[in-house]
């Protein structure tokens, strides 16, 4: 991978976004780098995720505009690829746009002071409607602040609505992050899966989110050799030879 770096120490694995001429801009490239990233951390011996970024100044300044990516709920933790395990997003500078969704996807959250989220998307004129999930992260009134007024929002103020769980000083929120994701690898595994999928099915889903449980499984059929095989032996006016693969 070139613009994901994977880090792994003491059953924590550290992602890395590093598309710094962009500034984290999440193109097509990026965010298949990203699923791969979260598919090796699922089929890993980590136990935690750090998700964090190669610059201070941005964690992300959002979709690509010039390379606006095909599916990027393919990158977001918990949309594209379902995890069990816990990952904390690491954050500081701006987090723009589809980066706040990837945060908002995250369990916990590490905010450099420097921190500042952003939701333009009113401004801008467009939606792809995966936002919607902050509806159960934030308080009711205060998300509908974020989204419509579409102002930026501190490290602070999220702390203070219960959207960051710490605020960090300056070059110190991935260090934090990985601490505390060092104590969470330190418990019992299977406990930590259960908890964490059981705090997952007892919140409110999103829209997207119950469109992304359906595409996960539907896009495994879509891509299967079985479908090339059931097409061809259908055309061949043959009994198919089906693999379940």
């Amino acid at each position: 991978m070139k613009l994901v770096r994977y880090e792994s120490a003491g059953h924590v694995a550290t992602i890395t976004m590093d598309r710094a001429s962009a500034h984290n801009a999440l193109n097509n490239a990026l965010c298949d780098e990203l699923r791969e990233a979260w598919f090796r951390f699922d089929e890993s011996d980590d136990r935690v995720a750090v998700l964090a970024s190669s610059e201070e100044k941005y964690f992300s300044v959002g979709a690509d505009v010039g390379d606006l990516p095909v599916n990027m709920w393919h990158a977001v933790p918990g949309l594209g690829v379902e995890l069990d395990k816990p990952v904390i997003a690491a954050t500081s500078g701006w987090v723009v746009g589809g980066a706040f969704v990837l945060v908002q996807m995250a369990d916990m959250c590490v905010a450099s002071e420097t921190t500042r989220f952003i939701y333009p998307e009113g401004k801008i004129g467009t939606t792809a409607g995966g936002v919607s999930s902050v509806m159960a992260r934030m308080p009711h009134k205060i998300a509908m602040e974020f989204l419509l007024v579409g102002e930026e929002m501190s490290a602070e103020r999220a702390y203070q609505i219960g959207f960051v769980n710490k605020v960090a000083p300056k070059g110190q929120h991935v260090a934090l992050a990985q601490e505390m994701a060092a104590k969470i690898a330190a418990n019992a595994p299977l406990v930590v899966r259960a908890l964490k999928k059981l705090a997952r099915e007892s919140m409110p889903k999103g829209p997207l989110e119950t469109v992304a449980d359906v595409r996960r499984l539907l896009d495994v059929v879509r891509d299967s050799d079985d479908l090339k095989e059931g097409v061809k032996a259908f055309a061949e006016k043959r009994k198919p030879d089906f693999k379940g693969s």
